[in-house]
């Protein structure tokens, strides 16, 4: 139960953050939503990657720096819930802007 509301607390958080930014860039909610959902998305990924390039890359600077060798962990899979959260709120959003804009993708009037 936890799980499930981490997931939906960052659905609606990306949500609100897409509402103000419609707000302060005086655009439609679902045309900002994806570009919004997807800037989320990576920087989720990225603050909750763990043993990916970027650490590896920081772990190479700092042995270069200092001249210390960092110890190498095997990287470890753990499921973040923010981040599947961010990944729904996307998929979602896709969906809804493909059905709301399904004339100009199929090309046909309804």
């Amino acid at each position: 139960m936890k799980n499930i509301s981490i997931i939906l607390l960052t659905a609606v958080i990306i949500g609100a953050l897409n509402w103000v930014a419609s707000l302060l860039l005086d655009m439609s909610f679902l045309d900002i939503s994806i570009p919004v959902g997807g800037i989320a998305l990576i920087l989720i990924y990225f603050v909750t990657n763990k043993g990916g390039m970027a650490s590896r890359q920081m772990d190479m600077s700092i042995q270069g720096q200092t001249g210390i060798r960092m110890e190498h962990k095997a990287p470890v899979s753990e499921r973040s819930y923010v981040l599947i959260g961010s990944i729904i709120y996307v998929a979602v959003m896709l969906v809804v802007s493909f059905i709301a804009y399904r004339e100009y993708f199929l090309g046909i009037g309804i």
